[in-house]
């Protein structure tokens, strides 16, 4: 018996011993899990709208990245590499670079939320830049032709507006978009401008995306949108413009 007790002991010891880092490697499970969820909620908001400026990327239209979102991307680089070193929930939780990264990905979101939605909008003058029905009713000749013509244009210019007033869900919403864009500029090529016909030109030129180029922009069309109250409702663009 005496000569097992030495064995025995050291048994007990090593099972303790187990038993000790089987706790604290639970607690340690626990830290890093509370600190993933946390993480998680941030990215849950933030990664819906990186793939929406990376649909808009594809499809050509420039989305500015937001410096709050280069600044969080070196804070989360810096953390991951400390954590590599020393893959502990301690080295996350030391000081407050961890709380600091996710405020900083909570501000990245909301910028970039509107950075997107800022970069779709602006697009909408590149599909189609021409005049509301509304603009457009009060130059046409009253026929019949021009008032089923407005229908169809009102028709085709309400669906896109609706476009434009939220982000496209894939690459069939960019395209409809722009399809709707197209209709619009064949749309408004039959009115029938009851105007002169340099106005008429000006007038036609400017429902085109390209616009209206200066040299249509004569003293007699001028002097008719002054007299019609019209001098405000256009701006000068240079066509480099993006």
């Amino acid at each position: 018996m005496n000569t097992a007790l030495p064995a025995r002991v050291a048994a007990l010891r090593e099972r303790l011993t187990r038993l000790h880092q089987t706790g604290a490697d639970v607690a340690e499970a626990s830290e890093l899990e509370g600190l993933r969820a946390d993480l998680a909620v941030r990215a849950a908001r933030l990664v819906p709208q990186l793939e929406k400026g990376r649909l808009l990327g594809e499809a050509a239209i420039v989305v500015p990245e937001p410096a709050s979102l280069t600044e969080v991307r070196k804070k989360a680089l810096g953390i991951q590499a400390k954590f590599s070193a020393v893959p502990r929930a301690a080295t996350l939780k030391k000081g407050q670079a961890w709380r600091t990264m996710l405020e900083q990905i909570d501000t990245a979101g909301r910028d970039l939320a509107n950075t997107v939605m800022a970069a779709w909008k602006g697009h909408r003058s590149v599909v189609f830049a021409g005049e509301t029905p509304g603009a457009i009713e009060t130059k046409l000749a009253k026929t019949k032709a021009n008032t089923e013509a407005l229908r169809v244009y009102e028709t085709l210019y309400h669906q896109f507006k609706i476009a434009f007033d939220s982000l496209p869900a894939d690459w069939a919403a960019i395209e409809r978009a722009r399809r709707l864009g197209g209709e619009l500029e064949a749309a408004a090529r039959v009115f029938d401008f009851n105007v002169p016909a340099e106005v008429k030109s000006f007038l036609e030129a400017v429902q085109s995306v390209s616009g209206a180029p200066l040299d249509l922009l004569t003293p007699a069309v001028l002097e008719w949108l002054r007299e019609n109250g019209g001098t405000d409702g256009y701006r000068v663009r240079s066509a480099d413009r993006t």
